[in-house]
């Protein structure tokens, strides 16, 4: 019986001991940088939109193709008439600009004046 005392005496002894659980610090709450965005197109209140006019090709009869980028995404090609989010529809198209309605409000946002290479002529406005 003592040979078991000490033979456990000994091995508590030497056996290293689990390090004492320490409790996770506390992270800071940091905001979603999504979180805006996806509240600006599904949440209630004013539309809000981020359009850039990366070209214009104004054709007769259907009036034309606008390529823009909305809130940053790829551009990608409207006509007239085609949504662009949450009550945004694209309502005209302009040699130097395009016409946003807004929930029933109009409004027009100017194509960046690119310079011209010999040889292109620029569209009669």
């Amino acid at each position: 019986m003592l040979v078991v005392a000490g033979v456990a005496t000994w091995a508590r002894l030497l056996t290293p001991s689990a390090p004492p659980v320490r409790a996770a610090p506390a992270q800071a709450a940091v905001a979603d940088p999504t979180s805006g965005a996806l509240a600006a197109w599904f949440g209630p209140g004013e539309v809000r939109a981020n359009i850039a006019v990366k070209g214009l090709i104004k054709g007769a009869g259907q009036g034309g193709v606008a390529v823009l980028s909305v809130n940053d995404g790829a551009p990608q090609p409207y006509r007239v008439g085609d949504a662009l989010g949450r009550a945004l529809t694209l309502s005209g198209i302009e040699a130097d600009a395009v016409t946003v309605d807004k929930a029933g409000t109009s409004l027009r946002i100017a194509a960046p004046v690119l310079p011209t290479a010999p040889g292109i002529v620029r569209a009669a406005r």
